[in-house]
C-alpha cells in the first residue's frame, strides 16, 4: 500500500509540473496545519476505526501534512465508509469535498460522495471584471462585466463522465437585451478510448501557454503518454478569428473574420522537477471569410499552419521563468513570442496567498488564432507589442483579486507612424463556490 501511494504521488507530480499555466505554475504541494479542521475530522475517522493512520500504528497528527498526504488518508476513509454511522459518514462526506482535487488528481474518484447527491457534483464561479483602455485610434474607454458559471460533473458510469459548463456574461453599463451572452462553453463527454483519454464534445483548448490559442473546439481531443505526453485535437473553433489588411499607406483596406476548422497536435516533456518543455503544431483550415479581399492570412492558401515551442523552468526558490515562441507559414506578420517571470502564484484556497508576473510580448496578427493575453482583443484583430505586469492576491478562500496593466502598440502597421498606442488597465474579482 506504501508503493502504491508512493507512485501514485510520483505521478501526481509529474502531471502537475507538465501542466499548462498561463500564470506561475502553482506547487500542488501546499501544507495543512495541524490546525486545520480536517485534522480534527481525520482523528475522529481514526478513533471510529475507519482509517489506522501510517504503518507504525501513529497518526502524527501534531505536525504539518500536504493536502495530498491527507487525500491517501480520505481515500482510504471512502473505501471503507461502510464502517461508518450516519454521523461518520458526513464526517467523510465533508472531507471528500474539501479535498476533491487533491483525491482526483490521485486517480481516487469521488463517486461514492457524488452518487450520494444524485451522481452529478456541481460547482462554479462568478466574477466582476473592469477594464479601462486607452487607445489613440479611439480615445479612452471603460466597462464593468459581470461572468458568471455553473460547472455540472456527473458519472456515465465508472470510466466516463459528462461535462458541462454554462457560461453567462452581463454588460453591468448598459441595459437592454443585447448586454448579455450567454451559452454552453463546454459540453462533452469524457473517458477511456482505444489507449487515450478521449474528449468528445465541446471543450477549453489552451497549449503551450494561450500565445497563439486560447479558446474552445468543437470536436474531438485524445491525450495518451506518460513521460512525453501527446495531445491530439481535430474540430472547429468554437470563436472565429479576426483579421485587418493594410494598404501601402498604412491605412486599414479591408476587415473581416474566418470561421477556424482546427488540427493539433502538442507535446510535452519534463525534463526535471523544475523544467518543462512544450511544443505544438496547428493546421488551421479558414473557411466562410468576410470582407478580406484575397486571403489575408498567407496569400494563396485558404490555410494556415503555425509551429510553437515553449518551457518554463524554476529559477529560483518561488521563481518561474517562462517563454514561447510561434512561426506560421504566412508571408508577412508570422510571428509571436513572449517571456517573463513569475513569482509564487495565488492559490485561491490559500488565504493570504499571491503572484506577481511580468512579461514581454511580441504577437504579430497572422502567427496566433485567439491569443490568451489581456489586450488581444483589443485591436480589432491587429498584432501588438508590448509589457504586461500582473499581481493576484487571495484575501479570503475561494476569493480571488487580481490586476493586470498593459503599456505598448500595435506591430502590424506598414509606416511607424501609423502605429497606434495602447494603455490598459483591468481589476477583477471572482468568486468561487
Amino acid at each position: 500500500m506504501k508503493r502504491q501511494t508512493a507512485m501514485a504521488l510520483a505521478a501526481v507530480f509529474a502531471m502537475s509540473v507538465a501542466g499548462t499555466a498561463l500564470a506561475a505554475p502553482a506547487n500542488p504541494f501546499v501544507d495543512v496545519p495541524a490546525k486545520h479542521w480536517s485534522y480534527d475530522a481525520v482523528s475522529k475517522l481514526a478513533q471510529a476505526g475507519v482509517v489506522s493512520g501510517y504503518g507504525d500504528g501513529t497518526y502524527k497528527g501534531d505536525r504539518t501534512m500536504t493536502r495530498y498526504e491527507m487525500a491517501t488518508i480520505i481515500a482510504k476513509a471512502m473505501a471503507n465508509s461502510e464502517k461508518a454511522d450516519a454521523e461518520t459518514q458526513k464526517t467523510i462526506d465533508a472531507l471528500a469535498a474539501e479535498y476533491g482535487a487533491e483525491l482526483n488528481n490521485l486517480g481516487v474518484r469521488v463517486d461514492n460522495l457524488e452518487k450520494k447527491v444524485g451522481n452529478v457534483k456541481f460547482d462554479g464561479d462568478v466574477r466582476f471584471r473592469y477594464n479601462n483602455t486607452d487607445k489613440d485610434s479611439a480615445g479612452k474607454s471603460s466597462d464593468l462585466k459581470a461572468r458568471a458559471r455553473i460547472y455540472a460533473h456527473g458519472a456515465i458510469n465508472e470510466d466516463w463522465t459528462a461535462n458541462i459548463r454554462y457560461e453567462a456574461f452581463e454588460n453591468m453599463r448598459e441595459s437592454g437585451t443585447n448586454n448579455a451572452d450567454n451559452r454552453f462553453d463546454i459540453l462533452n463527454v469524457q473517458g477511456p478510448l482505444l489507449g487515450t483519454k478521449a474528449t468528445l464534445g465541446r471543450f477549453d483548448v489552451v497549449p503551450v501557454y494561450g500565445t497563439v490559442i486560447d479558446s474552445y473546439v468543437d470536436g474531438a481531443k485524445f491525450e495518451f503518454g506518460n513521460k512525453l505526453k501527446t495531445t491530439l485535437i481535430y474540430g472547429k473553433e468554437d470563436n472565429k478569428m479576426g483579421g485587418v489588411e493594410y494598404d501601402s499607406t498604412g491605412d486599414i483596406s479591408d476587415v473581416g473574420i474566418a470561421d477556424v476548422n482546427l488540427a493539433f497536435v502538442g507535446l510535452g516533456y519534463a525534463t526535471s522537477k523544475a523544467t518543462n518543455l512544450k511544443a505544438a503544431y496547428y493546421h488551421a483550415d479558414l473557411t466562410n471569410k468576410d470582407s478580406l479581399s484575397g486571403n489575408f492570412w498567407d496569400g494563396a492558401e485558404d490555410t494556415l499552419k503555425i509551429w510553437e515551442l515553449g518551457f518554463d523552468t524554476k529559477v529560483a526558490k518561488n521563481l518561474v521563468l517562462q517563454a514561447s515562441y510561434a512561426k506560421s507559414d504566412a508571408d508577412e506578420q508570422d510571428t509571436a513570442y513572449q517571456a517573463g517571470l513569475w513569482f509564487k502564484g495565488a492559490n485561491k484556497q490559500n488565504k493570504g496567498s499571491f503572484g506577481t508576473w511580468a512579461t514581454y510580448l511580441n504577437v504579430e496578427q497572422a502567427a496566433t488564432i485567439d491569443s490568451t493575453w489581456m489586450v488581444s482583443n483589443t485591436f480589432g484583430g491587429d498584432g501588438f507589442k508590448g509589457v504586461e505586469v500582473g499581481f493576484g492576491y487571495v484575501p479570503q478562500k475561494n476569493i480571488l483579486l487580481k490586476a493586470l496593466y498593459f503599456d505598448g502598440e500595435t506591430n502590424n502597421a506598414v509606416a511607424e507612424l501609423d502605429k497606434v498606442d495602447l494603455k490598459k488597465f483591468r481589476a477583477q474579482v471572482e468568486f468561487f463556490f
